[in-house]
């Protein structure tokens, strides 16, 4: 686990999104258990990436226990990213190819009144 800046921190903790699970923002929160935790997605040259859009909201069993889905947890994640942003400071991984996979993988999912 790499650890998230203060500043970064204080930042997240104001942000609504990061005190549910993200499996209850989509109307699956029926089997969530424990705390909130923060998850880190996803990694890039073999270090986990430390920015707000690439980090949420889990409740422990869905961190942690059985209802781990590691590539929902990214989507959630990438849904929120600035694509084009990402190809330019992170280069050498296909953001473009991930978020469409991962779009079409869970399409259909509504998250704040938004389909995707």
């Amino acid at each position: 686990m790499r650890p998230i800046p203060i500043k970064m921190r204080e930042e997240m903790a104001n942000d609504p999104f990061m005190h549910r699970c993200i499996y209850a923002h989509i109307g699956k929160g029926f089997d969530c258990e424990g705390r909130i935790e923060w998850e880190h997605c996803f990694n890039y040259a073999g270090k986990q990436i430390n920015e707000p859009w690439a980090i949420v909201g889990c409740c422990t069993h869905h961190h942690r226990g059985a209802g781990l889905d590691k590539d929902f947890n990214r989507f959630m994640a990438i849904m929120r990213a600035d694509i084009s942003d990402l190809q330019i400071r992170m280069p050498k991984h296909d953001w473009q190819q991930t978020k469409k996979y991962l779009s079409q993988k869970y399409q259909g999912v509504v998250i704040g009144g938004r389909a995707y």
